[in-house]
C-alpha cells in the first residue's frame, strides 16, 4: 500500500473540553473556503470546561478547537504553519478566555482559504445529485495527483473536512499539539465533524 501523503484534519478535544463558545463576533462565515475582505468586529470566545469534571485544571485549552462550525488556532500552531510556509489561512483577533481560572488566551479564529476538488470518484463511494455534485461521501479515496502542491484546503465535495498534508500532520504531532485528530481517507467514516 502506497503512504498516505494528506490527512483531514479534526478538532478532537477531550470529552470535557474545553468548549469553546462564541460570545459574540462578526456576522461571517469562515468555513467556505473564500478570502473575506473588511472584518473589522473581533470575536468573543469563552473555553468552559464541563461541570461533570471533578477538575477542570485537567482539561487544559487545546491548541485547536472548533466553535460553531468555526476553527480556534493557538498562536503555537500558527507559527507552526508560519514555518511550514502555509500562506493560504486568513486570521481574525479574538478575545479568548478559558472560564475556570478567568485567563485570556492568544488565540485567532481561522479561514482556510482554498477549495480543492481531491476526490478519486471512481475509488469513492459517494451520493451524487442529478446535477454531478457530491451529495455525501460514505467511503473516500483521496486523488493525490490533484493535490499535489497543497498544504492546507477545504475538499470541494464535503466543504467542511480540511485537508491537511502529511508535513503538518508530522509537524502537530512533533510539536506536542493538542487537540487533533488526523484521519486517512481510508479511515474516514461519515459524520466525523
Amino acid at each position: 500500500m502506497a503512504s498516505k501523503n494528506f490527512y483531514i484534519m479534526l478538532a478532537d478535544p477531550p470529552w470535557a473540553g474545553p468548549t469553546p463558545k462564541i460570545i459574540s463576533g462578526p456576522d461571517i462565515q469562515v468555513n467556505d473556503g473564500v478570502l473575506l475582505n473588511n472584518v473589522q468586529q473581533d470575536y468573543s470566545i469563552l473555553l468552559s470546561v464541563d461541570k461533570k469534571a471533578k477538575d477542570a485544571s485537567e482539561f487544559p485549552p487545546c491548541d485547536i478547537h472548533a466553535p460553531s462550525r468555526a476553527l480556534l488556532f493557538s498562536q503555537r500552531f500558527i507559527g507552526l504553519l508560519t514555518g511550514l510556509g502555509v500562506d493560504n489561512v486568513q486570521y481574525f483577533n479574538a478575545d479568548v478566555v478559558y472560564e475556570p481560572t478567568g485567563q485570556k488566551l492568544p488565540y485567532k479564529v481561522a479561514n482556510v482559504v482554498g477549495i480543492v476538488n481531491g476526490l478519486d470518484l471512481d475509488q469513492s463511494e459517494v451520493v451524487m445529485s442529478s446535477r454531478g455534485n457530491v451529495l455525501a461521501i460514505k467511503e473516500m479515496c483521496l486523488d493525490e495527483d490533484k493535490l499535489q502542491g497543497q498544504k492546507i484546503f477545504r475538499l470541494r465535495e464535503d466543504i467542511m473536512l480540511i485537508v491537511v498534508h502529511k508535513s503538518i500532520k508530522e509537524a502537530v504531532e512533533q510539536a506536542a499539539l493538542t487537540g487533533f485528530m488526523f484521519v486517512a481517507d481510508d479511515e474516514y467514516e461519515p459524520g466525523m465533524i
